[in-house]
């Protein structure tokens, strides 16, 4: 092998001479040979003769026409015979700048002046032409100087020209301009072309066109079944791996299926050789991303060529991927009868767009295919965003290749233990694979792919494995796991992901005793309470080791959120305060306006507005001086500020807050962005307190179709929209629209969170409520009180969440003449605000409504003045319920 030549690591770039030896082309050359001979035999009887033959290849994208010029090329360099005589002129295959014939002959001087360094006058001349803006001149020059040089030389220029079709169609456009190429390739000038393109084109089929029947047309087919097994074990050779060539006999009905995946395309048989032979999947992808956007253009312009009804069968096909082409499962999926489906199936076959052979499973039918195996790919991933991530051409190498579970298991380990070593490419085998086998295989491939990438602190790549993992079938470990994992914002989310995985481990092998150990020190169970409890105890002991003091404040203010979630306002409000202190000694204007936010929140949760409102306006001061007055940030304080004035009746002053937050976020984010929808909902439910529900309802819709159309039909976000829809329409006395709707978004927020989540009691309360104003109680009772039972599990008896629900059952049960059993939920209602009065030295917002209605319950009860003072004295005077 010459020195020159270093064996390459990957083949996906051997096309080309000069990249690689030709001894290595040769060896892997299958099915071209005799095309190669017979070209080159008829070069050399034509070299001398003053008319010269010329030839165009066409084949389909990845057909190997490069590597079939670069061969002929070979065998012009190394016969004496032809080299003495010829010099290869290869234009650029993707070049653009042939726009006109002199652009041709301004190329082809380009070219002999790099590839004839020695004859000075190539590289004069394209000096002094390339600026020359007179076609006639450039042609009147460099055509004799072309045809004196290779008279006197006795020389033949043998020109190559790759994507002829996009030459003579879209660049050069003047058609003088061809003619006149086509008479200097016919005159005695001494030059040859050989030329290829993916398709047939008018240039040459049409009878008044310059280049019809111009050619010697060779049509390039794709490899047979023995041929693909042989391309692959002739590259092993030149790779020498003997361990595969030994192992050939087994892997051969592997490749085969292999081949009928590619159609026998010889690019994508190498590709599949990389991936078998060194894994490469990495560069594997990346080629290929390229090489598709590279030929978007000349695909896209195919579809155009088609009528609507045979691009929509083109494209159905594409998505088919799971299932065979039979003309009934194709005409199912296109919602047409099958004579007209058939009809269209035979115009595509006789214009060469598919082809068909017997479906093997039941000898009567037809399967077709899309004829071009890169036509077929680039089409599902045009149609599919997932199949930009995951190409569907690797997908199915995967599906073949590891046909067994017990493969797929052993391919998994070995590719995780290389991902410890920061083996790119196994990061993506894996993921490959986790799409690969049976729903249960894939949930569990998932999952462990999440819990791989959190040791490596990928927190990116674990919400995706976890987000993907949502819509299989898991065991209710697995199931509580992607449901809830990451719900709320944590710093150490991704060790919370390894700990819940471990303990799905366990679970799944067996050893449930350590399973066990291991959830009673993650907090005595699942509930949402006990999950909450567990990261508060894990953040207040992470908290003491860290000494970064802006990453001290961020996990603080995490801390500070769960508290406040679960009514734990004092411990809530000490963690915010103390992240405000370092805020301040840290000098940084943008944590302080960040904890301003957190404790600002807090204040008015507790109803101490008074206080909350001068921080607020604080943090959005700072946030419009640092941030900017049209940045995102600000508008997010705008909008908090805004809500405080709500709560305390200045709607006037909240209204123009809202919509300037409203039009920021538009303008930073883009008018479908979700954030949009969140500045919607609230400007709409503003306008709905201020009784204007006709401007306020197509917003609501409007916030709809947003995080519809973004995050998809069944995202949590779309739930919250629907009920927030469904309560303005509840006010408008639409109620048959109603409950579908709040129905809807129960399904979601069940489906998103689980069905013991705090966000699934207030869609049941929500539900429930509508139920009842529409007589249905036996089913809005069950549903209070379900929703109560999943406050108390999530909160604990004393939450003010807990409270509300409390009240709904109530007055559902006082409004049905259940007087005895309201009395002590109201009674605990009551309770329940109190203590919350006195644990935050603040009146709750809903204390005095509540103490109202236990009075009204209680007269109900027929009870004279003194015992309604004793009992609400008593309820006052009680911290709580057991």
């Amino acid at each position: 092998m010459p020195e020159s030549f270093d064996r390459p690591k990957s083949h996906l770039g051997i096309y080309r001479s000069g990249l690689t030896s030709p001894e290595h082309r040769r060896h892997i050359t299958v099915a071209r040979q005799d095309i190669v001979d017979d070209t080159n035999e008829t070069l050399r009887s034509n070299v001398k003769k003053r008319s010269k033959h010329h030839y165009l290849f066409i084949g389909p994208r990845g057909i190997g026409k490069t590597h079939l010029l670069s061969l002929i090329e070979d065998v012009v360099v190394e016969d004496e015979a032809l080299a003495s005589n010829c010099v290869v002129a290869r234009f650029p295959e993707e070049s653009s700048r042939t726009l006109s014939f002199a652009d041709f002959l301004l190329g082809l001087c380009e070219i002999l002046k790099n590839q004839l360094p020695d004859e000075t006058q190539w590289a004069e001349l394209h000096e002094k032409l390339e600026t020359e803006d007179d076609n006639s001149k450039i042609v009147d020059t460099i055509v004799p100087a072309i045809r004196k040089d290779n008279r006197d030389r006795e020389r033949t220029i043998i020109i190559m020209l790759e994507n002829v079709n996009e030459v003579f169609g879209n660049q050069i456009r003047d058609k003088t301009d061809i003619a006149a190429l086509r008479k200097f390739l016919m005159d005695a000038n001494g030059c040859l072309l050989i030329a290829t393109a993916p398709i047939h084109f008018d240039a040459i089929t049409d009878v008044g066109q310059p280049f019809y029947d111009f050619f010697d047309t060779q049509i390039l087919q794709n490899l047979t079944e023995e041929e693909t097994v042989s391309l692959i074990r002739q590259n092993l050779e030149w790779d020498g791996r003997e361990d595969l060539l030994a192992d050939l006999d087994t892997l051969r009905p592997r490749l085969l299926a292999l081949y009928r995946m590619t159609g026998g395309s010889p690019r994508l048989i190498v590709m599949l050789y990389e991936l078998i032979a060194h894994e490469s999947i990495t560069e594997v992808q990346q080629q290929f991303r390229i090489l598709l956007d590279r030929i978007t253009p000349f695909y896209q312009d195919r579809l155009r060529d088609l009528a609507p009804q045979e691009r929509a069968l083109i494209e159905t096909m594409a998505t088919m991927r799971d299932q065979p082409k039979t003309p009934a499962a194709i005409s199912a999926r296109m919602r047409m009868s099958a004579q007209q489906t058939s009809s269209i199936l035979k115009r595509l076959l006789k214009s060469r767009y598919l082809r068909s052979h017997d479906n093997p499973d039941d000898g009567r039918s037809r399967l077709y295919t899309i004829r071009e195996g890169f036509f077929d790919i680039w089409l599902a991933m045009n149609l599919s965003p997932g199949a930009r991530k995951r190409l569907p051409f690797l997908l199915d190498f995967f599906n073949l290749f590891y046909p067994t579970y017990e493969a797929r298991e052993k391919k998994r380990a070995e590719l995780a233990a290389r991902i410890t070593e920061g083996d790119g490419d196994a990061v993506m085998a894996l993921d490959y694979l986790s799409e690969v086998g049976t729903a249960e295989e894939r949930a569990e491939a998932k999952l462990n792919a999440a819990r791989l990438h959190a040791d490596r602190g990928n927190a990116e790549q674990v919400s995706t494995y976890l987000h993907e993992a949502i819509g299989f079938q898991h065991d209710p470990v697995g199931t509580w796991i992607v449901r809830h994992s990451g719900q709320e914002h944590y710093v150490d989310y991704l060790t919370e992901i390894k700990e819940l995985m471990e303990c799905w481990e366990l679970h799944r092998t067996g050893e449930l005793e350590s399973m066990v150990a291991r959830m009673v020190e993650m907090g005595n169970g699942l509930s949402y309470r006990a999950w909450s409890e567990a990261r508060i105890d894990f953040l207040r002991q992470h908290i003491q080791l860290i000494s970064d003091p802006k990453e001290q404040i961020k996990q603080r203010l995490r801390l500070g959120d769960l508290l406040r979630v679960l009514a734990r306002w004092v411990e809530a409000e000490n963690q915010f305060r103390l992240a405000l202190a370092s805020a301040e000694e840290l000098k940084s204007n943008a944590v302080v306006s960040l904890v301003s936010t957190y404790l600002a929140m807090l204040l008015k949760d507790t109803n101490r507005l008074d206080e909350a409102e001068p921080m607020m306006r604080r943090a959005l001061k700072i946030a419009e001086v640092t941030f900017g007055k049209d940045h995102p940030r600000t508008a997010g304080d705008l909008n908090n500020l805004a809500q405080l004035l709500k709560a305390t009746n200045r709607l006037d002053e909240a209204e123009p807050m809202i919509r300037r937050a409203l039009e920021i976020t538009e303008a930073s984010l883009g008018k479908d962005h979700p954030e949009v929808a969140v500045r919607l909902n609230n400007l709409a439910l503003l306008l709905k307190d201020t009784n204007r529900l006709e401007e306020a309802e197509p917003m609501m819709r409007r916030a709809l179709e947003i995080d519809e159309a973004s995050l998809g039909k069944n995202h949590a976000e779309v739930a919250f929209d629907l009920n927030n829809l469904a309560q303005l329409l509840q006010d408008t006395n639409r109620l048959d629209e109603v409950e579908p709707m709040m129905r809807r978004a129960l399904e979601i927020i069940e489906a998103s969170f689980g069905t013991a989540h705090p966000n699934v009691a207030a869609c049941l309360n929500n539900l429930a409520q509508l139920l009842y104003k529409t007589n249905k109680i036996d089913e809005a009772e069950p549903m209070m009180r379900r929703a109560v039972e999943i406050g108390e599990a999530s909160f604990g008896k004393d939450h003010p969440n807990v409270a509300v629900s409390l009240n709904n059952l109530a007055k559902l049960l006082q409004d049905t003449n259940r007087l005895a059993e309201a009395e002590p939920m109201m009674r605990r209602h009551v309770k329940i605000f109190t203590k919350s009065g006195h644990e935050t030295g603040h009146e709750h917002p809903h204390f005095r409504t509540a103490v109202d209605n236990y009075k009204a319950l209680l007269q109900e009860l027929k009870l004279n003045d003194k015992e309604i003072t004793e009992r609400v004295r008593s309820a006052l005077d009680s911290e709580s319920d057991e």
